[in-house]
């Protein structure tokens, strides 16, 4: 499994309306390509930038950008995010 969890934090709530971004805990060996693909079969969305990140409690966490404006805002309201 590539995707495990949305990550979400007052900051990131932030980041969903100024930015169009999300963030997800992912699998420590999965790549950005392989986490791009994974979005688009699992949420049926066009992912512009995938940058990843290793927490200091060891977790990943990829920070995704989405194609069109709003699309992070619909995706989170869709999983219940906000």
């Amino acid at each position: 499994m590539i995707i495990k969890s949305p990550y979400v934090t007052e900051k990131v709530t932030g980041m969903i309306d100024s930015n169009d971004t999300l963030e997800f805990l992912v699998n420590m060996q999965s790549t950005k390509p392989e986490i791009k693909r994974a979005l688009k079969e699992l949420y049926d969305v066009d992912v512009l930038t995938v940058r990843t990140m290793v927490t200091p409690r060891g977790q990943k966490k990829a920070i995704v950008k989405l194609v069109g404006e709003g699309s992070a805002n619909e995706l989170a309201t869709r999983l219940g995010l906000l």
